[in-house]
């Protein structure tokens, strides 16, 4: 990060970031969110950064939480992940995804990624997953160019995205209709786009499974890998960052 971009952040968030005590001395905003930026990016342990910064390990752990909250109610207050609001910002989604990946009708493309973290005390395999390692699932939608419009975070990585889905907000949302999503539209070769953990929905679309003959079947596939490429691709840049 910039001295340009951290001075910037520092302004939205310092005002939340202040404490005051007459007993001892407390952790400048500045010095909160360095802590907690160093967590996020570099991923150290919290007692490697209470030696580096000089707090106690638990101090360190409540600045993080304390001013990762801050963070994210300051960005969401900027709309920096801001989910569309009525159906003609679902429109141009489509039009775009219809443009730059040649796949109409699409409002999103959806994937859950894992984001590996310490077994919790006592949890015994609510979160350990396929992949061996414990973890909580970040599910997420994304626009044709790389930009989350909804996600959901916090689900116990021992579910399927499948079950993350229907545990999730963004699946109530939008099998309650409450996102104002456009009606269906008939097209001539012809949602959003998704894995195939997921359920086949009016509204999700997945690829044909197993092994197929027929061209446009394989031609349908191809297009849904392609847009449904977009998501990974936004997790790949996320991880990129952090």
């Amino acid at each position: 990060m910039s001295p340009e971009k951290f001075e910037l952040l520092l302004s939205w968030v310092a005002p939340s970031l202040v404490k005051s005590s007459l007993r001892r001395s407390v952790a400048s905003p500045e010095e909160r969110l360095c802590v907690t930026l160093s967590y996020l990016s570099t991923g150290d342990s919290q007692t490697t950064l209470a030696t580096c910064y000089r707090m106690s390990p638990s101090v360190v752990s409540r600045v993080i939480k304390h001013t990762s909250e801050v963070i994210w109610d300051n960005l969401q207050k900027r709309k920096f992940i801001e989910a569309p609001t009525h159906r003609q910002s679902w429109l141009e989604i489509a039009n775009e995804f219809h443009q730059k990946w040649n796949f109409p009708n699409c409002l999103g493309a959806i994937d859950g990624k894992h984001v590996v973290i310490q077994a919790p005390p006592r949890c015994g395999s609510e979160y350990f997953n396929y992949k061996k390692t414990h973890s909580i699932v970040l599910l997420a939608v994304c626009n044709a160019n790389y930009e989350f419009i909804l996600i959901d975070v916090g689900d116990n990585g021992r579910q399927s995205d499948g079950g993350v889905y229907t545990n999730s907000k963004i699946g109530y949302a939008i099998d309650k209709n409450l996102l104002d999503i456009p009606t269906p539209d008939i097209i001539e070769n012809s949602g959003s786009t998704m894995d195939d953990a997921f359920s086949l929905k009016t509204y999700m679309l997945k690829p044909y499974p197993g092994g197929i003959s027929e061209l446009s079947q394989r031609i349908y596939n191809y297009r849904v890998c392609r847009a449904r490429r977009v998501i990974e691709n936004t997790f790949g840049i996320m991880a990129t960052r952090f």
